[in-house]
């Protein structure tokens, strides 16, 4: 799989290496990569859901990136949050063979972000602000989100088939096919509803 990594931002986060000791938001290292001489992410609208997860992405593929190559050399590894990335002592089974982070794996895949449109951000953004909210779907929201996935509303459903109605839909309806962005959305939000009925 190519490697899209920025040596020019790997280069300035390991310049930058000293803020992660005591440890650094992602927006503080943002302002920090947006400062010359590195001038990263300059002119980048983080206002804008799509550009945002953007930046995020490229960051968060580069610090994994280079939170591998540190603990390689046995300098330590990055602990990896968007409130605090902090460097820390790697410990004896992460600098031996290391279990699956989900996490890592996925920033370091750039099919993540070049399949990620924003349709797809803003079903994410929505996902996160109900989840903090602590907001329970209402039997009419479920029946809503069956209608809108083209489903029975009595007929129990494997996890499969939900998948794959889901991904129908989704496919018909996508914005880079020609589609609704809007109904796109609306199909997101209610597979989104289906699967926490099934948690």
């Amino acid at each position: 799989m190519p490697d899209y990594t920025d040596p020019v931002l790997l280069e300035a986060l390991t310049e930058l290496k000293a803020v992660f000791d005591e440890g650094i938001s992602e927006y503080e290292l943002i302002k920090q990569l947006q400062q010359p001489p590195w001038l990263l992410f300059d002119g980048v609208a983080l206002s804008e859901p799509l550009a945002m997860f953007r930046c995020h992405f490229v960051l968060f593929n580069a610090l994994y990136s280079l939170s591998e190559a540190w603990r390689q050399q046995g300098l330590g590894e990055l602990d990896i949050h968007t409130l605090r990335i902090r460097l820390k002592p790697a410990t004896e089974f992460e600098a031996g063979i290391t279990g699956h982070d989900g996490l890592k794996a996925y920033y370091l895949n750039w099919d993540n972000f070049t399949d990620t449109n924003g349709a797809d951000v803003e079903a994410l953004l929505d996902d996160f602000w109900q989840r903090m909210a602590g907001r329970e779907a209402s039997a009419s929201d479920v029946a809503r989100a069956r209608l809108t996935l083209d489903l029975d509303t009595e007929e129990t459903l494997t996890t499969a088939q939900l998948k794959k109605q889901y991904r129908k839909l989704l496919q018909q309806h996508h914005p880079d096919k020609g589609g609704c962005t809007a109904k796109a959305q609306e199909i997101s939000q209610a597979y989104r509803i289906l699967c926490g009925q099934r948690n």
